[in-house]
């Protein structure tokens, strides 16, 4: 059976995806992962786990808006915290109240309900580009009788019995 020169139709190509050989086409969303992700939505009041996960642990502009006086209904002593600090607190003591723990508890969960948010929102390591960009360590082998991974004294050596190499073809006295 000869081989179809064409590409498949089901794989859109075009400016924002394009071939690199085998596999998807860069940009391109696993299918099974995209189909699981629509009946999450769809299953779940059209939130996804991690917008879910922000409702949990994040506050809103109206949560701000709204912290001293829920602080005061709830008896939170403001202690000049910072007004998100402050909206964070009221949403911890509301939490615990709901789930019947302490406040204490419900913080911690917020804090990890964060945490687990954090991956998709601050990259753990840089682009690929910008690694490639980056100037290889540089590594000294100093040869002589000290220990392996010691450095020499230099304190007392003779100046001009000092090597100073710039690159490993030429050296300078």
């Amino acid at each position: 059976m000869a081989e179809n020169p064409q590409p498949s139709l089901n794989l859109p190509i075009g400016p924002t995806l394009q071939r690199r050989g085998r596999g998807r086409p860069k940009g391109a969303v696993n299918k099974r992962s995209m189909d699981l992700a629509r009946y999450i939505e769809a299953t779940y009041g059209g939130q996804t786990p991690g917008q879910q996960a922000a409702a949990v642990s994040m506050v809103t502009p109206a949560d701000l808006r709204q912290a001293k006086a829920r602080a005061k209904e709830l008896g939170i002593v403001d202690a000049g915290l910072a007004p998100v600090l402050l909206a964070m607190v009221v949403k911890a003591r509301q939490l615990a109240t709901a789930l019947g723990c302490e406040a204490r508890d419900a913080w911690m969960m917020m804090v990890k309900e964060r945490g687990d948010l954090m991956a998709y929102v601050h990259q753990k390591q840089p682009q690929a580009a910008e690694a490639k960009d980056k100037a290889l360590p540089v590594v000294y082998a100093i040869p002589g009788e000290a220990p392996l991974g010691a450095l020499p004294e230099l304190v007392d050596a003779d100046p001009a019995a000092i090597e100073i190499v710039d690159d490993f073809g030429e050296r300078q006295p």
